[in-house]
């Protein structure tokens, strides 16, 4: 079974002082890539330092060459949460969103806390998402609003889980076997995805050869809605990989 991957990755500090988003795509030999992308609250002390915390930590979660299970992976989030935590001082309750993803050979796991999201798609078709840790995403448990009506609903910025507060777990997903055909991981902070629509990424990602063009197309469609220097900073990474029938 071949495995070609390509990745790549963007942030942008749009119209803040600051970009509190922070991304980090790892090879592993050959076999192995990490991505992670985190997004630190801004209303919450210093979110860069935050999210550039947890993702230099995060991203060594799958560098023993093998795939986490889900024992290592929930292990691994408590202590980089409480090394966050240890350096909260001064009133300063440094915060962040994150969701982690682990491929190696075919097979892949992420995680997430908060409303940094991941998508994947196979075939062009979406396979599977997050859901956000927000009250909007509680607004659809209980039928109030849909999906779509996320991105313009108000209470999106209301999270219900973060890095940085003692007792949050993240969520995982189980372990999942890549089939034949080009899957695409996309991971991105609210201030990319509150701009399209889950069929617009799908769209980018079907259309695009290789990861670099998947995050072009959604740089594009992102600015196509809203100035970089307008809209809240925003974070894609882009892990594609064509997976080849066994011989």
């Amino acid at each position: 079974m071949t495995h070609e991957v390509s990745c790549a990755s963007y942030s942008h500090v749009g119209r803040r002082q600051e970009n509190e988003d922070s991304v980090e795509i790892r090879r592993y030999g050959a076999e192995t890539v990490v991505a992670v992308a985190a997004d630190g609250l801004g209303g919450h002390g210093d979110g860069k330092a935050a999210s550039a915390l947890v993702s230099s930590l995060l991203v060594h979660l799958g560098a023993a060459g093998d795939l986490p299970d889900r024992e290592s992976i929930a292990g691994a989030f408590r202590r980089v949460n409480a090394a966050l935590i240890a350096r909260q001082e001064n009133m300063v309750h440094m915060k962040t969103t994150a969701v982690w993803l682990c491929v190696h050979r075919g097979r892949a796991v992420w995680a997430h806390v908060g409303d940094t999201r991941l998508y994947h798609v196979h075939d062009g078709k979406l396979e599977d998402y997050t859901l956000d840790h927000s009250s909007s995403q509680m607004a659809v448990y209980l039928g109030e609003i849909t999906r779509d009506e996320i991105r313009g609903d108000l209470r999106r910025n209301l999270l219900l889980r973060a890095m940085g507060v003692e007792g949050d777990e993240p969520e995982i997903h189980d372990p999942i076997e890549l089939a034949p055909g080009a899957h695409v991981f996309v991971l991105c902070s609210d201030g990319m995805w509150e701009t399209m629509s889950d069929e617009e990424i799908v769209g980018a990602c079907a259309r695009a050869d290789g990861a670099e063009a998947v995050v072009d197309a959604l740089r594009a469609l992102h600015d196509s809605r809203r100035a970089p220097k307008e809209g809240d900073d925003h974070t894609v990474a882009v892990v594609r990989l064509e997976v080849g029938r066994r011989a």
